[in-house]
C-alpha cells in the first residue's frame, strides 16, 4: 500500500504505511491463533473438571455475551484515548485471564472467567477495525478488511491444530501457551504508532460536536441489514453444521476440516476478492455475498453426499470473502469524523448479537428438521438483502 497521510483522533496526522499496516496484520493474526489455540479445547477442559454438557453451553453463551456487550463501550474508547492503548491494554488482560482458568475454583465459576476474558478480547476488535480504516483511504478499504479478515481465517486454519498438540500432551498446557502467544501479538503491536485521544477543542471539528447514538444507528441500518444476516448465518452453522454432516455420515476430521477448508479461500483469496469489492462497490458486494449465503443455505438440506457438502463450503467461502470486509470498508466510509471506533464498535454490536440469535434460533428448529434450521437461514438472508434494497431506494447515498 503507497504511504498516506491520515488524520487519527485528535487531529494528529501521521504518515501511515504499509509497514504500521501489517504490524496490525500480523498482531491479528497471532491474537487469532491465540483464541482459535483453546477454544477447541475449552469444552474438553470443562468436562475433565467435572462439568455437564449444559455448562459447556453456559460457558460459551457467557462468551458471547461478554464481547457483544463490550463492542460499543470499546469503540468509544477508541476514539477517545486512541487504537494503540486500547490494543494493548486488550491483549495483556486478555493474556492475564488464561492462568485464571487453572484456578482451584467451582467448575462453574469459568462462566465468570470466560465472560471477563471475552470483554477483554472483545475489546481489540472495534480498534483493530478503526485502525485499519485510519491506515487506508476509502477506495481502498475493501482491500485492507479483506486482510484483516483474512489474518483472523490464519487464527482458525493454525489456532486448533496448535492447541489440539499442546493438549496432547496435558490440557493446562493450552491456557498457557495462550497467553504466551496474545502476549506475543501485544509485543508486535507494541510498533504501531500512537496517537493522540481526542480532545475538546482539538483540530477535528467532530470533536466539538459530539455523534449522537442515534444519528450513527441511521448510517449503520443499511449496512448492518447486510451483515447481520450474514452473522447469523454464522452462527446457524456453528449450531447446526456439526449435527448435520454428521447426521449424513460424517467422521469428526471431516467435520472439523469442513471448517478449514471454509476459511482457506478467505485466505488465499483475500487480495482478490477486495479488489473486486472496490471496484464493484462495497454494498454491492455484499449484496450478492449474502444472496449466495441465503441460496446456498436453502440448497443443504436437499444434499446427502458428505463430500459435496464439504466441496459447496468451500466454494462459499470463496464466493462470499469479499462481502464482510466490503461492508465493514462501507460503515467506515459512513463514520463521521473522530467517531470511527464508535461507529464501528456499534456495527460490531449488531453483528455479535445477531450470531447470538442465529445460533439459538436455528438450534432450536433443527429440532424441527434440517430444512427448517436451513430454510430459516435462507429467509433471513433474503429478507436482510430485501431491507437493503428498499431503505437504499427510500434513501439513496
Amino acid at each position: 500500500m503507497a504511504r498516506s497521510d491520515t488524520h487519527l483522533p485528535g487531529g494528529t496526522q501521521t504518515g501511515l504505511d504499509a509497514r504500521t499496516l501489517w504490524t496490525l496484520l500480523t498482531g491479528n493474526a497471532l491474537t487469532a491463533i491465540g483464541i482459535g489455540f483453546f477454544l477447541p479445547i475449552l469444552p474438553l477442559f470443562i468436562t475433565a473438571r467435572g462439568g455437564a454438557p449444559f455448562l459447556v453451553g453456559v460457558v460459551f453463551a457467557a462468551g458471547v455475551v461478554g464481547r457483544a456487550a463490550v463492542q460499543y463501550p470499546a469503540g468509544w474508547l477508541a476514539d477517545r484515548v486512541g487504537r494503540r492503548p486500547l490494543l494493548l491494554g486488550s491483549l495483556l488482560v486478555y493474556a492475564a485471564v488464561f492462568p485464571l482458568y487453572l484456578l482451584p475454583v467451582p467448575v462453574a465459576a469459568l462462566a465468570g472467567i470466560r465472560f471477563v476474558h471475552s470483554v477483554a478480547g472483545g475489546a481489540f476488535v472495534p480498534a483493530a477495525m478503526a485502525l485499519a480504516a485510519d491506515l487506508t483511504p476509502e477506495s481502498s478499504r475493501g482491500r485492507v478488511f479483506s486482510q484483516l479478515r483474512a489474518s483472523d481465517m490464519v487464527g482458525l486454519l493454525l489456532g486448533p491444530a496448535l492447541g489440539g498438540f499442546v493438549a496432547g500432551f496435558r490440557l493446562e498446557y493450552v491456557f498457557g501457551a495462550g497467553a504466551v502467544i496474545c502476549l506475543a501479538a501485544a509485543l508486535v503491536l507494541v510498533g504501531l504508532p500512537s496517537t493522540a485521544p481526542a480532545q475538546p477543542g482539538g483540530t477535528v471539528e467532530a470533536d466539538l460536536v459530539p455523534v449522537r447514538t442515534a444519528r450513527l444507528l441511521r448510517m449503520v441500518l443499511p449496512v448492518l441489514v447486510l451483515g447481520a444476516p450474514v452473522t447469523w448465518t454464522f452462527g446457524a452453522y456453528d449450531s447446526v453444521w456439526s449435527l448435520y454432516l454428521t447426521s449424513r455420515g460424517a467422521s469428526t476430521l471431516v467435520v472439523g476440516l469442513s471448517f478449514a477448508t471454509y476459511a482457506l479461500p478467505i485466505v488465499l483469496f483475500a487480495g482478490l476478492a477486495a479488489g473486486l469489492s472496490d471496484r464493484l462497490g462495497h454494498l454491492w458486494a455484499g449484496r450478492l455475498t449474502l444472496a449466495t449465503h441465503g441460496l446456498l443455505a436453502a440448497t443443504y438440506p436437499f444434499i446427502a453426499s458428505v463430500p459435496f457438502l464439504v466441496f459447496i463450503g468451500v466454494a462459499e467461502g470463496g464466493l462470499t470473502a469479499a462481502g464482510m470486509p466490503a461492508l465493514t470498508a462501507e460503515i467506515s466510509r459512513r463514520a463521521p469524523a473522530g467517531a470511527q471506533g464508535r461507529t464501528q464498535g456499534m456495527y460490531q454490536l449488531g453483528l455479535n448479537t445477531a450470531q447470538v440469535a442465529g445460533a439459538l434460533v436455528s438450534g432450536a428448529l433443527y429440532g424441527v428438521g434440517a430444512v427448517a434450521a436451513f430454510g430459516s437461514v435462507a429467509a433471513v438472508c433474503l429478507l436482510g438483502l430485501a431491507a437493503n434494497l428498499v431503505i437504499s431506494w427510500l434513501r439513496p447515498t
